[in-house]
């Protein structure tokens, strides 16, 4: 044992992940504790049915907010991984402003359709309020992501970790905090996230802005160019996202607010075996693009056969964890959660499907093979709508357990198989390979 762990921290890269990946796991802890902090803020106080209701303002704004980006918080990690570009500040602000113009024209879009989509589609009239709350963060949360994805590539992990989840809840309770000491009402858990996610972009902007040292609009790219290159991760990101939060959109339509609530505790829950992988993701990203690019295939491989064990094992412990304690774990959020104890063994048994698969997107992604992997969860997407609408009016939460699993693990799957099959790239974990 003393030997194999040796011999992991001798390998500079296998360090580096480790170190890093963990430097990423503590921020995302505390970004997590923050979450978990606002989700039992508001089920503890104000209930399920409350909690409900800002679950699926959350589904809209981050569909939204992933579409108003377009892709180019990913792309630009590809394109400032390669030193040559490093100077080229130019490109960052032109694409945070398209990033931050188009999710303006989606706001607006959708606050002109508020009526339709509260009282039509959701059939929730309690919605409203917290609707435009909502919309009015999503420019504000584009812009923040694009900033994270410059600060990726510039290997500015803590930060980048901060703002895609920390940084959010963590603005969001203290805000929170803040409104209801002034007046206790539930809307205050939205208005707070609306403050929170403005100070955000804030910050992201002045880190970005400083990791460039000068504001320029000139570039040696064109940008117009890069935004078509982005488009096709912005699809395959939107898809992702819809994965999952289609199960909570659709169950907006057919259930009622508190079971909504119930269910996305134990997803809340279930997404705490994800960690993992984000932190490796975040290292093994601006890696991939880079020993690609120059050609080094031993580097290449090697990096992604560690990775996926160390992802493995350590969502197999989260896991565990989890399924024994399960009860106890829903009951901090309130008794009425623990009827969600059914739905967290299904979400965690699909997240040790989709740990065993590796970092699928990430590895077609940083190799331009995005418009495949695009596909490749559009069905995801097609057979995820499809169980959603069909097992949902059947089975109500524990169908969208399962309709959420079973997309998710499936893209997971054919994501390795044309890895393996068309690249000699293993991506999953094998027990029986070296």
């Amino acid at each position: 044992m003393t030997n194999i762990v040796k011999n992991i921290f001798s390998d500079v890269d296998n360090k580096e992940i480790l170190l890093k990946g963990f430097s990423f796991l503590s921020i995302r802890t505390i970004g997590l504790f923050m979450g978990y902090l606002f989700t039992f803020l508001v089920a503890k106080y104000y209930g399920a049915a409350t909690l409900g209701l800002i679950s699926l303002c959350f589904s809209i704004f981050l569909f939204a907010g992933i579409m108003g980006r377009l892709g180019l918080d990913t792309n630009l990690v590809r394109y400032y991984s390669t030193e040559a570009n490093l100077n080229d500040t130019g490109l960052f602000y032109k694409v945070l402003l398209k990033s931050f113009l188009g999710s303006s024209i989606i706001a607006i879009i959708l606050f002109l359709l508020k009526d339709y989509i509260i009282y039509d589609i959701f059939g929730k009239p309690q919605l409203e309020p917290y609707f435009i709350w909502t919309v009015l963060a999503i420019p504000m949360w584009s812009g923040t992501l694009v900033c994270a994805g410059l600060l990726r590539a510039r290997k500015n992990n803590r930060w980048f970790a901060f703002l895609n989840n920390p940084g959010r809840f963590s603005f969001t309770v203290l805000f929170f905090m803040i409104l209801w000491a002034i007046a206790d009402s539930p809307i205050n858990a939205i208005k707070a996230h609306f403050i929170g996610i403005g100070a955000l972009f804030v910050l992201s902007f002045y880190l970005a802005a400083q990791s460039l040292k000068k504001i320029s609009f000139d570039s040696v790219q064109n940008s117009w160019v890069f935004l078509r290159e982005a488009l096709p991760m912005m699809l395959s990101s939107t898809i992702l996202v819809l994965l999952g939060w289609l199960d909570t959109f659709v169950l907006g339509i057919y259930d009622s607010v508190d079971k909504i609530g119930i269910y996305n505790v134990a997803l809340k829950v279930a997404t705490l075996t994800s960690f993992t992988l984000q932190a490796i993701n975040s290292i093994l990203a601006p890696k991939l693009a880079s020993s690609h690019n120059q050609g080094n295939q031993k580097q290449f491989h090697k990096l992604i056969h560690f990775t996926t064990r160390l992802n493995f094992f350590s969502t197999l412990v989260i896991v565990s964890v989890i399924l024994i304690f399960r009860e106890w774990i829903l009951s901090i959020f309130g008794a009425e959660f623990i009827a969600g104890a059914s739905i967290l063994i299904i979400l965690c048994i699909g997240q040790l499907i989709n740990s065993m698969s590796g970092s699928v997107g990430v590895i077609m992604q940083m190799t331009g093979h995005q418009k495949v992997y695009q596909n490749i969860v559009l069905i995801a997407l097609i057979l995820n709508i499809v169980l959603n609408f069909t097992l949902i009016p059947l089975y109500g939460i524990l169908g969208a357990a399962i309709a959420t699993v079973v997309s998710i693990s499936s893209w997971n799957i054919i994501g390795a198989v044309y890895l393996k099959q068309k690249l000699n790239i293993r991506s999953y974990y094998s027990p029986f390979k070296k």
